[in-house]
């Protein structure tokens, strides 16, 4: 099995950054709103899934919290 992360349907092609704008909105704005940190960071890794479905989970999960939480895991 790859590391790699499939390119297979994914909206952004090989950039997994295309994105992040997104993520980090859904991210922030659900925080802003007075949301959990954990209910904010799904629904960002959802943002990311959706654009990257074939994505493997712990890597989605790593690059999501990278740019949400400014490289600091919680």
């Amino acid at each position: 099995m790859s590391d790699k992360p499939s390119k297979t349907l994914s909206i952004c092609g090989d950039d997994l950054s295309c994105c992040r704008p997104a993520v980090r909105r859904a991210y922030s704005e659900l925080r802003r709103c007075g949301q959990p940190e954990r209910y904010a960071f799904e629904a960002a890794l959802a943002v990311f899934r959706y654009h990257h479905p074939g994505a493997i989970p712990r890597q989605a999960e790593l690059t999501v919290a990278e740019w949400v939480w400014d490289g600091v895991m919680h």
